[in-house]
């Protein structure tokens, strides 16, 4: 999918927040084995989508896809400590974790806002945050952790 524009890491996790709220899932565990492999399958798409603008010789898309694939890229021991910290730097608006000693992050929109903001977002990087999300949900056959829970709204 062709990128009109660039979006940042803090935007593109937003949009991954969002599409995994239209999926029900309204909660991560990030430090949880099915969370780190859902980091891990995200990461995967991304080398996809990569690869992909690569072969369109679209290179703005290709280096914008480059920085937020990098941002959130594990660390050298392996943990996602860059994506937790960009997931827990939408505390204020999206994301709810009011101890961080917590494990959890609790997703503070409803389905309808998530699917408005999906909305406003140019389509390919919508589509983009989307199957991150469905990548997110189902990397393997791992049993997942992540909750579904209501969310007013």
């Amino acid at each position: 999918m062709p990128f009109e524009t660039s979006l940042s890491t803090e935007a593109f996790c937003a949009a991954f927040v969002s599409a995994l709220v239209t999926a029900g899932i309204n909660s991560v565990r990030p430090r949880s084995d099915a969370a780190r492999a859902g980091f891990q399958a995200v990461m995967d798409r991304l080398d996809d989508e990569i690869s992909l603008a690569r072969q369109r010789n679209d290179r703005e898309g290709m280096y914008s896809l480059l920085k937020i694939r990098t941002d959130l890229a594990p660390s050298s021991n392996g943990e996602f400590d860059n994506f937790e910290s960009c997931l827990r730097s939408l505390q204020t608006s999206m994301v709810s974790s009011p101890n961080p000693a917590f494990a959890d992050l609790r997703f503070n929109v409803s389905r309808s806002y998530a699917e408005s903001s999906l909305e406003f977002l140019e389509s390919g990087w919508a589509e983009l945050a989307k199957s991150a999300a469905r990548r997110f949900d189902s990397p393997s056959e791992s049993p997942a952790d992540e909750r579904r829970l209501p969310v007013a709204g």
